[in-house]
């Protein structure tokens, strides 16, 4: 089973005896921090006990379940890696991939992520900070919480040692996990996203890219970009002050009559009714 995100950033917390989810992967990187509980977690086939205090990072190639012995508190932030890279240069956008493969080539090596007291006490913290301004902003990610991922998985990377030399390469980005990144950074610009644009920029053919990308994803390419597009223009609609007609124009459609028939198809009914009712 896999769990696909459109939101660029996504934050649950709660606590549970129950595991609600099924042996699952996601199309996202997934931070998990455990406040109190224990039990077993099993992570692409390799089952270890867990505790109160313990970090994990997964990664979109990533499959797992826990079997919960005692209650326990699950702190998770989800998120794809286009969060981190709003607003900044090349040579930043290579920065957080280079950190997120190094955090995701750690964890592949521990299991379980134990930073130094220091830097897991600032993990902590951090994470407590995260889940506040979420609870405090009715369950809604602002860019606080950008801010505070970035610090949270340099202090996460900075505090963890490479504890087995077998693990010193570097964890490979797969070709699905591209493509998605690809994606969200021209979703403002369906030009860039026709299949003929798609399969040049990855050098495969249409039919391919379409395989590829349903086996891997579970859904169409066009129902991917579709469903990423609505949930960018919803919380683009109720987190800024644009007028409809600028929103439109924002996410590349050529008028306020294509942007109305686009919203009311995947929503059943108007962006200024759902504005409305959530404003």
């Amino acid at each position: 089973m896999k769990l696909v995100q459109f939101e660029p950033l996504f934050i649950r917390h709660f606590s549970t005896t129950t595991w609600p989810f099924p042996l699952h992967s996601h199309n996202h990187y997934e931070l998990m921090y455990i406040g109190y509980g224990k039990g077993m977690h099993e992570l692409n086939g390799v089952r270890s006990s867990y505790a109160g205090g313990m970090f994990f990072f997964l990664s979109p190639e990533d499959s797992h379940d826990f079997q919960i012995e005692e209650e326990t508190q699950f702190n998770v932030i989800k998120f794809l890696p286009a969060i981190l890279k709003g607003g900044t240069n090349s040579s930043a956008t290579d920065y957080w991939d280079h950190l997120i493969r190094n955090l995701v080539r750690k964890q592949q090596a521990i299991t379980d992520i134990l930073p130094e007291a220091g830097h897991i006490n600032s993990a902590r913290t951090m994470i407590g900070l995260m889940i506040s301004a979420w609870l405090d902003n009715d369950k809604k990610v602002t860019e606080v919480h950008t801010h505070l991922l970035r610090a949270l998985l340099l202090t996460l990377d900075k505090g963890m040692n490479d504890t087995d030399d077998h693990y010193k390469g570097d964890y490979a980005i797969s070709k699905i996990e591209r493509i998605q990144n690809y994606i969200h950074a021209h979703i403002r610009h369906p030009e860039k996203l026709t299949m003929k644009q798609l399969s040049a920029a990855f050098n495969t053919s249409e039919s391919g890219l379409k395989s590829l990308f349903r086996d891997s994803m579970g859904m169409s390419l066009g129902q991917y970009i579709s469903s990423l597009k609505l949930e960018m223009i919803k919380e683009r609609m109720i987190s800024s002050k644009a007028t409809l007609t600028e929103i439109a124009h924002e996410f590349g459609f050529v008028d306020s009559s294509h942007f109305n028939s686009f919203f009311k198809k995947m929503m059943g009914m108007a962006p200024l009714g759902y504005r409305k009712r959530n404003n």
